[in-house]
């Protein structure tokens, strides 16, 4: 067996908590499902509040982040709008459910999730600013935009109710005004 690293321990821990929830994310049940000591644990967290906050960057990470590089690749500011809108309206919904969950019960996770929230309608924001919408429109479109996202995300059963990249591209150009993308 190779030696589990931090980010092993997060990974999995992001795992385990978009499949059984937030009270998955005890040191003992998570070193039982790995199949190591709970002292593995302890090596990379000096404790559980050290490992929920080490686990909530790292779904910001890698939820936040990571989107938000891959989507500034995609080239010009309408490229990104739609690439934005085409992560965001197919990406899986357990985790976002899972980590909304927690942070209904833990003041903590909620600070980062909001946090995490107003990010992304920022990076929104920027979008629809680079492409030229009203000034006061900008808040408003950005935060329908990320409202319907999670709303999508919330839904019991997403099953086929992904948009086509026809009806993302229209999306689109209603977000940004009839002059764009």
């Amino acid at each position: 067996m190779t030696r589990l690293d931090k980010t092993d321990w997060l990974d999995f821990a992001l795992g385990q908590l978009a499949e059984k929830g937030h009270d998955a994310l005890k040191a003992q049940t998570l070193a039982a499902a790995l199949g190591v000591t709970r002292g593995s644990f302890y090596w990379h967290f000096e404790d559980l509040d050290a490992f929920k906050r080490d686990l909530v960057a790292h779904w910001t990470d890698r939820t936040s982040e990571e989107l938000v590089r891959a989507v500034v690749r995609e080239g010009d500011a309408e490229a990104q709008l739609r690439g934005l809108m085409r992560r965001a309206f197919r990406s899986g919904a357990a985790l976002v459910r899972a980590m909304r969950a927690w942070a209904v019960v833990d003041p903590d996770v909620a600070g980062h999730v909001a946090a995490v929230d107003w990010r992304r309608i920022r990076f929104a924001e920027q979008l629809l600013e680079a492409l030229g919408v009203a000034d006061g429109e900008i808040g408003p479109r950005s935060r329908m935009l990320y409202w319907a996202a999670i709303g999508r995300l919330m839904m019991a059963r997403t099953e086929g109710q992904d948009l086509t990249d026809a009806e993302i591209e229209g999306l689109a150009r209603m977000v940004a005004g009839a002059d764009h993308t």
